[in-house]
């Protein structure tokens, strides 16, 4: 499921820097050099963004909860279903859309989401779940002096492997776009990832969710804007695998390029 929102975001971003450029009539030339990259700072960003965005930091559905919907509670209220129920759970969609806003001081703060989720069965037990989320979190000050957004979407499968249901399998798909605008700078930049999750093996039976084994492939375009006097662009693609070590460590290669252990929790990055 493709959010709708991202349409919104680029406006917000570009209300920035149009409120900036009437703020600023003397600006320095704009540089046609891109900056080198920071492998190691990138890997730790690609490594933990994943983590954080199937364990549900920026929102949305949560491995660590088990074979169950973040939206479970009013379902299972309405139902009397449980996952051992007699009558179980198998092939019951929650499908729904909401949107939060708070004011931190000076900031603003938008929650949108779109949640699909349906219930899977093996011999007529519930033993897992298939979701499609989509969510954009959105935050910018009062002055548009800055904002910053993350879109998420979510398409995969996760399966029970044992009769405890804290070890499961995770297959499919997730992206992600992370962006900030800076007014005064009169800049802005936006990094993408698009990642496949092929036999990611998953265990929280003793604690946060710990990526035992399996692989994801990355593709990572990074996209830099600066405004000061005409708009240049720098785009640069990069590829590359995720190897999961187990201990919440990480193995995050670039093709062609170096490697880096990532600890997907702290984000500390050790070079191979």
């Amino acid at each position: 499921m493709k959010p709708n929102f991202t349409r919104l975001l680029f406006v917000l971003v570009a209300v920035v820097f149009l409120y900036a450029s009437c703020k600023k009539a003397n600006v320095p030339a704009a540089s046609n050099t891109a900056t080198a990259v920071d492998f190691k700072a990138l890997s730790s960003q690609i490594g933990t963004q994943f983590y954080k965005s199937i364990t549900g930091q920026y929102g949305g559905t949560d491995v660590n909860k088990g074979i169950t919907s973040p939206n479970e509670a009013g379902v299972a209220a309405n139902k009397k279903l449980s996952l051992n129920s007699v009558v179980p759970l198998c092939g019951t969609v929650i499908d729904t859309t909401y949107k939060t806003t708070t004011i931190e001081k000076q900031t603003i703060k938008t929650h949108f989401e779109n949640f699909h989720f349906t219930y899977t069965c093996d011999a007529d037990r519930v033993d897992g779940y298939l979701v499609r989320d989509s969510l954009v979190n959105v935050a910018y000050s009062g002055g548009l002096l800055f904002s910053d957004f993350y879109e998420i979407t979510q398409n995969y499968a996760v399966k029970a492997l044992d009769q405890t249901y804290k070890y499961v399998s995770m297959d499919g798909s997730l992206s992600s776009l992370v962006g900030t605008g800076d007014a005064d700078a009169l800049a802005s930049n936006s990094t993408a990832s698009l990642y496949y999750l092929v036999g990611l093996r998953v265990n929280f039976a003793s604690g946060p969710a710990d990526i035992t084994a399996g692989t994801t492939s990355f593709r990572t375009t990074i996209t830099a804007y600066n405004l000061s006097i005409s708009p240049v662009k720098h785009i640069t693609t990069y590829y590359g695998t995720i190897q999961y070590l187990g201990n919440h460590k990480a193995k995050v290669t670039f093709i062609p390029g170096a490697s880096y252990i990532v600890d997907l929790i702290t984000g500390v990055v050790t070079p191979v």
